[in-house]
């Protein structure tokens, strides 16, 4: 019995000092609390009522009746989180109890010449301290109790208690057999003493943000055969069980105790779609959680961008072009060459050419022609667009990309320069950076499309080559370009 009583007295502390360590954040609730903006500590106490069971007991006796005992008692509580906490409890009961029904008589030890029998019974008080984990059951499946709040109670005590055992004369005064508040044969001149181990299961009803009440039974081992002053040799496995009623009262100035979460009863943690601009996406996956009503969204919530321009339809007034922002989403209604066709849809913006072959000169006969298919990729080179202040490249422009490594793989011995350029906004330095990654950007993709890496050369010329004026948006635009040349032949 030593053995087991050390061994759960272990087990017990042990897990207090870990779980005592652990944050709200390392156990995952449904609703966390914040265990700095809620109360954790408790002070309480009641009434009880013990009842013994050992060689003598408290209910289910012969001749004498149940033996009805009350005491009261005092605790503190301290949660370390909505699961788990401590508590250190005082006690102090009357005790007593009578015999039990047997089917055999036996001896009772300490005391000659006496043995059970239905006159046998035994009164005394007990006073005592024990030290619980609380766990809770509720918070285990729970978010948070709000009403009620069931837990359990597990740890280790230490009492001092002083029993008489007498025995009672038909027509006389009771005889005293033992005292074990005063036994020199048990080397005990004060009150006898005992550790014991309990097991306690709690039910809580929340009042108030204040005030709890409580019924708590649990079920005590006694670590001496003594506390009923009966010793014997037939049962000396001695339990006690302990019921009561009493009230917590929470300390601190906050709203919230730790193991009942916020004032909002059932309602708290109760989980809530919530769409605030009514497009069908909740807003806890809404990366656009405010877009107009009745704007078409993707299934992110980010509103449709149909000519992938970086403007969304619902502002975009050329929704189904590519456009510029400083443009409201259309193409640039500028032609620079004065050749009839637009800027923003003119391969060779610079360059007078013809309707027909998209604002470029006429290219000289050949298909294969190296001239025609390296001024071919200097064209499809000005529709290559990236995200702002970005050296990613736009989905729009992975096939006009494609089409230019198709037709380098035309002439395999040709080397190329791609040159990035900007406008003049932003610093000098950054710009000179943001153009290199981006023709970086784009050499790393035809590479990766099959084209030598030793036939294709990256530099960021920044803002210091601009082809247009930077005074106005259609100009910056124009400037913010990539080019691709042909720079030689391979050795």
């Amino acid at each position: 019995m030593r053995r087991i009583f050390l061994i759960v007295f272990l087990v017990c502390f042990t897990s207090v000092s870990i779980f005592s360590q652990f944050t709200t954040d390392e156990i995952t609730y449904g609703n966390r609390i914040d265990l700095n903006n809620s109360n954790s500590w408790a002070v309480g106490g009641g009434f009880s009522n013990f009842i013994m069971h050992g060689d003598l007991r408290s209910v289910g006796t012969g001749n004498l009746g149940n033996f009805y005992n009350f005491g009261v008692y005092a605790f503190v509580d301290k949660m370390f989180n909505p699961l788990l906490g401590i508590e250190l409890k005082t006690s102090y009961s009357q005790i007593s109890g009578g015999a039990q029904y047997f089917s055999d008589i036996y001896e009772i030890l300490y005391v000659p010449n006496t043995v059970i029998r239905n006159n046998i019974y035994f009164e005394g008080s007990t006073f005592g301290a024990e030290l619980n984990l609380i766990l809770s059951f509720t918070n285990l499946y729970q978010a948070n109790a709000s009403k009620w709040h069931a837990s359990g109670y597990f740890g280790l005590g230490y009492h001092q208690y002083n029993s008489q055992l007498f025995e009672k004369i038909a027509g006389g005064p009771d005889r005293e057999l033992v005292d074990f508040g005063f036994n020199p044969a048990r080397n005990s001149q004060n009150q006898a003493s005992s550790i014991y181990l309990s097991g306690q299961f709690g039910i809580k009803r929340r009042i108030n943000k204040r005030v709890d009440i409580e019924l708590r039974t649990g079920m005590y081992f006694n670590y001496e055969d003594h506390l009923d002053a009966a010793i014997s040799n037939k049962q000396d496995w001695e339990t006690f069980f302990v019921s009561s009623i009493g009230v917590s009262v929470k300390l601190g100035k906050r709203k919230i105790f730790t193991i009942w979460g916020d004032e909002n009863g059932d309602s708290r943690g109760k989980f809530k779609i919530i769409d605030t601009d009514k497009d069908g996406v909740m807003d806890q996956l809404d990366i656009e959680p405010n877009t107009p009503p009745g704007v078409m969204v993707y299934g992110n919530g980010k509103a449709v961008d149909s000519d992938k321009d970086g403007i969304p339809d619902h502002i975009d007034k050329c929704p189904l072009e590519y456009g510029q922002e400083s443009n409201e989403g259309c193409p640039l209604n500028v032609d620079s060459d004065g050749d009839g066709v637009m800027d923003g849809k003119d391969l060779c913006p610079a360059t007078p050419g013809t309707v027909e072959n998209r604002g470029c000169p006429k290219q000289e006969a050949g298909k294969n022609n190296p001239s025609n298919i390296n001024t071919q990729i200097a064209l499809l080179a000005t529709s290559i667009y990236f995200d702002t202040n970005s050296d990613r490249i736009k989905s729009i422009s992975f096939a006009t990309i494609d089409k230019i490594v198709t037709l380098m793989k035309q002439v395999p011995n040709v080397k190329f320069i791609i040159e990035g350029h900007t406008d003049d906004r932003n610093s000098d330095r950054y710009n000179l950076y943001l153009s290199q990654r981006r023709a970086n950007a784009v050499r790393k993709y035809m590479i990766k499309e099959g084209i030598d890496n030793e036939r294709l050369e990256a530099k960021g010329f920044g803002e210091s080559r601009p082809k247009f004026s930077n005074d106005n948006a259609g100009g910056r635009q124009l400037n913010r370009r990539v080019e691709i040349k042909p720079i030689g032949s391979l050795d």
